[in-house]
């Protein structure tokens, strides 16, 4: 298992559902998980002590491909990535 999959699609959903605007950055799930799950980003830590953003960078992006509630509306370089919620399903 890779370690961006240490975050399940239920923890982001639910950190996701905590941000109240429509559009969001990578940077404010982090802030979210750092607030309700610190074990998890500790242990992400723990495994990637450099690059543990984009480790959890990495698992939104697989929960935005894997669930369809959020899209991508960034620039492929741009970083951090820039996102928005599906409006069909919030």
């Amino acid at each position: 298992m890779a370690l961006r999959d240490e975050i399940k699609n239920p923890t982001l959903k639910d950190c996701i559902d905590k941000i109240a605007t429509k559009n969001f950055s990578t940077l404010g799930v982090i802030v979210e998980l750092e607030r309700n799950y610190p074990n998890d980003v500790e242990r992400i830590k723990s495994s990637s002590a450099r690059n543990w953003r984009s480790v959890i960078g990495m698992a939104i992006k697989r929960f935005s491909v894997q669930t369809n509630i959020i899209k991508k509306i960034s620039p492929s370089d741009e970083s951090p990535a820039r996102w928005e919620k599906n409006n069909a399903l919030f």
